[in-house]
C-alpha cells in the first residue's frame, strides 16, 4: 500500500485486512470475505468462480492517494490491475516525454488493464491516479498463471475496458495516425 485513507467502513477494513495477508496465510474465512467483495466488483462480475476463487487467492489489495503514478508509458509491466473504487487518467506522449503526455482517457470503477504483462512488452501509456483509488493488484507470475488455466474464461474480458468514464473528443485527442476506437483504447492502457 502506497498510502492510508481513513474511509473504511469495518467490512471494508476486513477484506482489506484479509487481502494484506501473504496467500500462503488466507484461511478458507479470509478467501470467503475476499471472494465475497469480489463478487460485487463489475470487473468481475462475468468471471467464472473458479477463476475469482484464484483470484482471491493470488490477488493483492493497494490504495493510492490523488495524483500518483501508477506505471509510466515504456515501463514493462510487472502487475495486472482492477479498479475497485476511485478513478485514473490515462496518458500518452508521442514524443515519449512524460511532460508533454495528453489524457486520452479516464478508467472507473470496474475497469480491468494491464495484460501487457503477459508478452512483457512495454507500457503504451502512463497511469495516474484521479483521486483516491482502491486496486486490485496480481503480480505477473501469478497473472501468467492464472492466464494459462483460465484463458478460455479471460480472453473475452480483458479489451476493450469495459470501466472507462470518458473519453476525450477527436479534436481533443493528441493526433494519431488512426482512429481511436474502443479496441485501440485497451491497446494503449495496456
Amino acid at each position: 500500500m502506497v498510502a492510508a485513507h481513513t474511509s473504511h467502513s469495518s467490512a471494508s477494513a476486513e477484506w482489506v485486512a484479509c487481502m494484506d495477508k501473504r496467500p500462503t496465510e488466507r484461511s478458507s474465512e479470509d478467501m470467503d470475505i475476499i471472494f465475497a467483495r469480489l463478487k460485487e466488483v463489475k470487473a468481475f462480475e462475468k468471471f467464472h468462480p473458479n477463476l475469482l476463487q484464484q483470484i482471491c487467492f493470488c490477488g493483492y489489495y493497494e490504495n493510492l492517494e490523488k495524483g500518483i503514478t501508477l506505471f509510466r508509458q515504456g515501463d514493462i509491466g510487472t502487475n495486472w490491475y482492477a479498479i475497485l473504487t476511485g478513478s485514473l487518467d490515462v496518458k500518452v506522449s508521442e514524443t515519449g516525454c512524460h511532460q508533454d503526455a495528453v489524457v486520452i482517457c479516464t478508467l472507473g470503477i470496474g475497469t480491468a488493464f494491464g495484460e501487457s504483462i503477459l508478452d512483457n512488452i512495454p507500457r503504451h501509456a502512463t497511469i495516474v491516479t484521479r483521486e483516491f483509488t482502491e486496486l486490485l493488484r496480481i503480480e505477473q507470475k501469478d497473472f501468467k498463471s492464472l492466464w494459462e488455466k483460465f484463458r478460455q474464461y479471460m480472453s473475452g474480458l480483458l479489451a476493450p475496458p469495459y470501466g472507462v468514464m470518458e473519453t476525450l473528443s477527436n479534436n481533443d485527442r493528441m493526433p494519431d495516425k488512426e482512429n481511436m476506437g474502443s479496441n485501440s483504447l485497451s491497446n494503449k492502457v495496456r
